[in-house]
């Protein structure tokens, strides 16, 4: 999955936390499937991901440090010509900090358990939310779970059709973390042959490109604005079940990074993410 970077401001420089969800659809035995279809019963995915950040200011080098742990459900409804309806709900949400900015544990579990997230993905990939609950902590919005629930809907080839070789993957979507901006994930989505996860077929995908993240803003606990802009590289595997039109993993990871501009210091930053998102049995 490509990596989608959440960048949380801590004082006066960010710490960054890295969240994504995974999606998946089912369908019937027959030919191989390339099309999400109808989803009967929720799929139920779980992610781990970790990464951080390291910022090199006036008084050194400081870094900071994130995991999470996620559980998450989804439901495509059928398509239409303008795109595939989907539900997708948060069943448990934890995020952990460290580093030189100290270290911290939010559950996010009762803020957004049982709450959907509801909208429409248009064949190329972009998305368009038509709900999605109320939510705020310091220094996270719903702008910050838009881009948690986003990071798997991914554009599968035009028509189902494998032949076409490749094909856009391109997603923009609110900065979060307490910034006014936006990050837009540019790359190419194409069929990388046949593997096999867990004993079960399947077709590999990669998504390959640039997280393109421009911010600025003054977050709950910083004592002056910032501004942010960073260049992620990134990388993603999905595993396709084409039989059943079902995803059934994903690995991703992302390295790069940019400058953080604060109290008239511009400061380079680097940034990574790795995670892994994989189907209930």
């Amino acid at each position: 999955m490509r990596p989608i970077f959440h960048t949380r401001p801590a004082v006066a420089v960010p710490a960054g936390c890295a969240l994504i969800l995974a999606v998946g659809a089912c369908a019937g035995s027959g030919d191989p499937i390339y099309e999400f279809a109808p989803t009967d019963a929720p799929l139920m995915y779980t992610l781990t991901s970790e990464g951080g950040n390291e910022i090199e200011t006036p008084g050194g080098v400081q870094g900071a440090t994130y995991s999470s742990d996620a559980r998450m459900s989804l439901q495509f409804e059928p398509a239409t010509e303008e795109g595939t309806p989907f539900t997708i709900v948060v069943e448990s949400l934890v995020l952990e900090t460290g580093g030189d900015f100290g270290g911290a544990t939010t559950d996010l579990t009762e803020d957004l358990a049982g709450k959907p997230f509801r909208g429409l993905m248009a064949p190329d990939g972009s998305l368009t939310f038509t709900e999605m609950p109320e939510f705020a902590r310091e220094n996270l919005s719903v702008s910050d779970m838009q881009r948690v629930v986003s990071a798997v809907l991914f554009p599968l080839p035009p028509g189902g059709n494998m032949s076409v070789g490749s094909w856009p993957h391109r997603v923009a979507l609110p900065m979060g973390g307490g910034l006014e901006g936006e990050s837009v994930y540019d790359g190419t989505m194409a069929m990388a042959g046949d593997t096999v996860w867990n004993d079960i077929p399947a077709t590999l995908l990669v998504s390959e490109g640039v997280v393109h993240m421009e911010g600025s803003g003054q977050p709950q606990g910083a004592p002056s604005e910032i501004d942010l802009v960073n260049h992620v590289n990134a990388r993603t595997l999905y595993f396709w079940d084409s039989a059943r039109g079902v995803l059934l993993a994903i690995e991703g990871s992302g390295e790069g990074g940019g400058d953080i501009t604060t109290m008239g210091f511009s400061m380079p930053m680097a940034v990574f993410s790795e995670v892994s998102i994989a189907l209930e049995p």
